[in-house]
């Protein structure tokens, strides 16, 4: 949890207050590990605002402090590449029609570095003074965002940005995509998510089957993309690349021009669109084909926390 406070530690006032909202909102964005390359993220954000209460007994009204706060993540955090622009891993060159980044990863396991290119619309990627990108430099960065939207009487500002909770059986892996004809944020190339799968072949649930598909098909980190996307390199529909090869993926949307440069190996092809539904049933048609159960194949993919598309075969 991050605070801003002009009087921390101070005893509070008869007349203040504070205001806190548990969940008040979910993000789903993408950020750069230097290890990994980019991944996808979610969080539930919690928020606290301290401060002297109104003539209402409010130190702030919650109906418009939760509007302003969607508001804020959305031109901000939500749906956007978060970059460390401290970091010598990242690179920016300005472009006529938007934004070019360089990121580089140097992978753990010894193997040459990779190199991301990312070029897209201005505003795809919010920049952060830092050399990482952790949750409590987010905090900071969306509490400095905040402290200008509220009023003078506000003196204390808390966010706390939560991973979802899940079961240690359970399997998680983050993905990110873009979707070219959504007229919203979804259009942007790396946006992403941290996300469950469930796998029921009958009434059994499978965390076998859902670890597999995490970590065999997924490598716990993907990039989700469709054939038609390609400009240079190859792909196939139901699988993950090979190699470390360079591909070349672009499209264009209603915001502008997307272009990402990536390795082969950390994408895995849908057909049509990478929408939640295709993913889900590209997982179950894999799952089917690998176990070729007797009984009904049932699968879950979320996107993100709570949402997310079911497949039967």
């Amino acid at each position: 949890m991050t605070t801003t406070d002009e009087t921390l530690g101070s005893v509070q006032q008869p007349d203040s207050g504070t205001l806190f909202v548990r969940d008040i909102t979910q993000i789903d964005c993408a950020l750069l590990d230097p290890s990994l390359g980019v991944v996808g993220q979610s969080w539930h954000v919690d928020l606290s605002v301290s401060g002297a209460l109104d003539d209402n007994g409010f130190v702030v009204d919650f109906s418009p402090l939760k509007s302003m706060v969607k508001q804020v993540l959305k031109e901000s955090v939500d749906h956007a590449l978060l970059l460390p622009v401290g970091s010598q891993a990242v690179q920016f060159m300005d472009s006529e029609n938007g934004e070019s980044w360089r990121m580089r990863c140097r992978p753990r396991n010894g193997a040459a570095d990779q190199v991301w290119d990312y070029d897209c619309p201005k505003g795809a990627v919010l920049p952060i003074r830092s050399v990482s990108i952790k949750a409590s430099v987010v905090e900071q960065e969306v509490a400095k965002i905040l402290r200008h939207r509220l009023s003078e009487r506000v003196r204390n500002i808390s966010i706390n940005l939560r991973e979802e909770k899940t079961e240690s059986t359970e399997a998680t892996y983050r993905y990110t995509h873009g979707i070219r004809g959504h007229e919203g944020l979804c259009q942007r190339l790396l946006h992403g998510h941290r996300s469950k799968i469930e796998v029921f072949i009958g009434d059994e649930r499978r965390p076998d089957l859902e670890h597999f598909v995490a970590r065999e098909v997924f490598g716990s980190n993907v990039h989700i993309a469709t054939p038609e996307q390609i400009i240079s390199g190859n792909g196939e529909i139901g699988q993950r690349g090979k190699s470390d090869e360079p591909v070349t993926l672009a499209y264009r949307g209603s915001l502008g021009s997307y272009r990402l440069v990536l390795p082969a190996s950390r994408i895995f092809f849908v057909e049509k669109e990478t929408s939640i539904e295709r993913i889900t049933m590209e997982v179950a048609k894999l799952l089917k084909r690998e176990e070729n159960p007797r009984e009904k194949l049932k699968v879950l993919c979320y996107e993100g926390i709570n949402k997310g598309a079911a497949t039967e075969l």
